[in-house]
């Protein structure tokens, strides 16, 4: 069904207490194939699916009381930075009270190690605690300069300009870290290789890094674990929404010269939806407290 101005949308989306994103369809299928009931909706070509998910949610009106299987939207955006944001901004505002968490769920690349950890392999999953927009800012004679340096205004957050790099929940972030590495992997295609799961910087780029030097230049600037083309635009809106916020990536292919036919999409997607499926079921175990009602 085609959704027609505002006031569709809200009735829409009354009663989702989450917001699921991905990029395409194919990121979304695990999470769509796990809603019951789902209806498909399209907004401005955006389509929506609105259904119940498996995983119980504390009702803040009753203490400690959860509220099983509370009803979610899941977003297909489309790829890259204004998609995500225009339909993360419309559900959003859509949406009183403001969803418990936005969870956003896909492949992603990794960055090479630029620490003395070791870089994010194909197949681990990544979860982000923070989020940068590493190409806005300016080229110059003297290398690089970024939003931050320029102070461009990007965005204001409690008062603070954040320069288009954006700071997740430590709590939220760890918990999320505790909840992957619990998975119990067996009759998945994961059974025989769990993935690592691994937490840190995450970048975002319009412009998808395709060599390997520029791949160690943009790991060095940012200390960065991978690189997609939507996370900092979700975490942008969040933050200015003041919404709990994860952002959880499987790793589809090392960012490098680029080499499409080396990248394992479906098995990374597989991997993504796992992932994001246990943080559902975890929803009630999540710190999320630091919500602010709008």
């Amino acid at each position: 069904m085609d959704i027609g101005g505002c006031d569709a949308l809200r009735q829409v989306v009354r009663d989702c207490r989450l917001i699921l994103l991905a990029a395409t369809e194919a990121e979304a299928g695990p999470l769509l194939a796990a809603l019951r009931g789902p209806q498909r909706h399209v907004m401005a070509t955006k389509t929506l699916y609105v259904g119940e998910t498996g995983g119980p949610l504390g009702d803040e009106n009753r203490g400690d009381v959860p509220r099983v299987a509370p009803q979610a939207v899941l977003a297909v955006s489309g790829c890259d930075k204004a998609n995500v944001a225009h339909v993360l901004t419309s559900l959003l505002q859509a949406m009183s009270p403001p969803p418990a968490l936005v969870l956003q769920v896909g492949i992603a690349g990794a960055l090479p190690a630029a620490g003395p950890y070791r870089g994010a392999r194909v197949g681990d999953v990544v979860v982000a605690a923070s989020e940068v927009y590493s190409d806005t800012g300016t080229s110059s004679p003297d290398g690089w300069i970024s939003a931050g340096e320029l102070g461009l205004p990007i965005a204001r957050v409690n008062g603070a300009e954040t320069g288009g790099s954006f700071l997740f929940d430590g709590a939220l972030v760890e918990r999320a870290v505790v909840v992957l590495a619990g998975i119990d992997w067996r009759g998945t295609s994961r059974e025989a290789d769990p993935p690592a799961v691994l937490r840190g910087a995450c970048v975002t780029s319009s412009l998808v890094t395709g060599t390997s030097q520029d791949a160690v230049l943009v790991a060095r600037r940012w200390q960065a674990l991978a690189e997609s083309m939507e996370g900092a635009a979700a975490a942008h809106v969040c933050a200015l929404y003041r919404v709990p916020f994860l952002e959880v990536r499987a790793i589809s292919n090392l960012v490098g010269d680029r080499d499409r036919a080396a990248w394992s999409v479906e098995g990374a997607i597989e991997t993504a939806g796992q992932a994001a499926l246990a943080l559902i079921a975890s929803l009630e175990s999540l710190p999320l407290d630091g919500r602010r009602e709008r």
